[in-house]
């Protein structure tokens, strides 16, 4: 998969994000250093067949992590729903 130049520097900042956060304070404050890039990473990951975003899950990890850490808040906003 090639990505353009503003993808690959997403991809960056955000693993760089990523990678961080077991370092960093709170969940709320990743969120806000991380919304400049969501809707790219958003629209970037939409268009992946699985293989394809797996591959990118292994190249840059901290991305991985982000998609882990928001699915896992929105599992946990939906239990307190229930």
């Amino acid at each position: 998969m090639q990505y353009t130049q503003n993808e690959k520097n997403m991809l960056i900042k955000v693993n760089e994000i990523g990678l961080q956060i077991d370092t960093l304070p709170e969940e709320n404050f990743i969120f806000v250093v991380l919304s400049p890039y969501l809707d790219q990473l958003m629209t970037l990951l939409k268009r992946l067949n699985p293989t394809e975003m797996q591959m990118l899950f292994i190249r840059y990890e901290g991305v991985m992590k982000v998609m882990r850490m928001i699915e896992d808040g929105a599992q946990a906003m939906e239990k307190n729903w229930d």
